[in-house]
């Protein structure tokens, strides 16, 4: 069985001798190689390191360099070593035939030539060198999959801490107010125990809102999570959540500006999954807007049947490389390394997902620079009018 590479393959004749090129050829041509000629050793390397050769069929006795030592040059190099060379000679001595296969030769023929000797043994090194290259393929295979494997192995642990870091901050919270309950109501004070439950009521929602994110994410990832998409009102939405992000005391010094229209479609979301994706990126938002600094959140019909939603605020601009990178999970340590804060609890990368599933989009407005402006495309009950629409024209010639 001859594989469609060998006869693909490209063979190399280094020859002096007319007659014998031309005999060779007649040989080779045949069975479908390509062939190319060199006549002495010097145009010989140079041939193999510009256009490396499937296997060479090389002369002993060659002008200025003579078979032997290509050889051994050849084999001696990482880059050609496995190039299988078949050495041709017109000499009878054992002993020559011995130095041909010390040099590095993989075979060798004797003058005058047997056509069938020729292509039996030209086939035979050509298959051995196809399923070594096959080999070495595969072997950087396995390797390239240990390394990502290795590489995902990290990011996991990364992530995982990350994640764990993120956690602990509410169960602190918890944990630290429970403790001056106890120690109150040990001394007979009850006057701050309305603020102690408000704290433990936030971080106790904040920690489950973790939880769903990281749930919901592998749903979202492997296409398991339904959604029940109703029209839905998005100026009530935003000003209820506005509002218990305003009720928490480390927010109340941070300004928020609502340009919010009352003459937009309603949008055509899951109210339960939608309300969470704004829950998440207020909390960002929210987190990285410092004291006495503005939060602005405007409205504008798209295109298309589609709600624009523009949250920009004050604080630290993410730069052009992350501004991606912010809304995958795979960089979020990379962020955090970098000295911006990712979304606690891979909020971001839950909004993301959300969107995609729900046929909308959100990103950084490349076009703002001194600020961070996140954009929701959001889809309402026309968009999907206007796809149904769409499906239904006749295509056009």
């Amino acid at each position: 069985m001859i594989l469609e590479s060998e006869q693909k393959a490209k063979v190399l004749i280094v020859e002096d001798n007319p007659e014998s090129v031309d005999l060779l050829v007649y040989f080779l041509k045949p069975a479908g190689y390509e062939i190319s000629v060199a006549t002495d050793g010097v145009e010989a390397i140079e041939m193999v390191e510009k256009a490396p050769p499937d296997i060479i069929l090389l002369d002993i006795m060659l002008p200025k360099i003579d078979g032997y030592q290509i050889c051994e040059r050849l084999k001696k190099d990482q880059r050609t070593f496995h190039i299988p060379i078949i050495m041709i000679t017109a000499l009878k001595e054992l002993k020559d035939k011995i130095r041909a296969l010390e040099a590095g030769a993989d075979d060798f023929i004797s003058k005058p030539f047997d056509n069938v000797e020729l292509l039996a043994r030209v086939k035979s090194l050509l298959r051995l060198k196809f399923y070594h290259n096959e080999l070495i393929r595969k072997n950087k295979e396995l390797e390239e999959q240990k390394e990502a494997l290795i590489r995902e192995d990290i990011l996991k642990r990364e992530l995982t801490n990350l994640i764990v870091h993120d956690m602990k901050n509410p169960l602190f919270v918890i944990q630290g107010n429970l403790q001056m309950m106890a120690i109150n109501q040990q001394q007979g004070f009850e006057n701050n125990r309305e603020i102690y439950t408000q704290r433990i009521a936030r971080s106790t929602r904040s920690l489950l809102r973790m939880i769903l994110n990281l749930l919901d994410i592998s749903r979202l990832e492997q296409k398991q999570m339904e959604l029940e998409p109703v029209p839905t009102n998005l100026n009530n939405m935003i000003n209820d959540l506005v509002s218990s992000f305003k009720d928490i005391p480390e927010h109340q010094n941070k300004s928020v500006q609502l340009k919010l229209r009352d003459d937009l479609a309603q949008i055509f979301v899951d109210p339960e999954v939608f309300e969470r994706i704004l829950d998440n990126l207020f909390n960002y938002v929210f987190q990285n807007t410092p004291d006495y600094k503005t939060i602005t959140i405007e409205e504008e019909e798209l295109a298309n049947g589609y709600v624009g939603l523009r949250i920009t605020h004050d604080g630290r601009p993410i730069p052009q490389q992350f501004r991606r990178k912010i809304f995958m999970k795979q960089y979020q340590v990379e962020l955090k390394k970098a000295g911006y804060k990712p979304a606690r609890g891979l909020g971001l990368i839950f909004c993301k997902l959300a969107m995609d599933a729900h046929n909308g989009k959100i990103y950084l407005d490349p076009t703002v620079t001194d600020k961070n402006c996140f954009v929701l495309e959001i889809p309402t009950l026309n968009q999907k009018k206007f796809k149904q629409r769409k499906s239904q024209e006749p295509a056009t010639a």
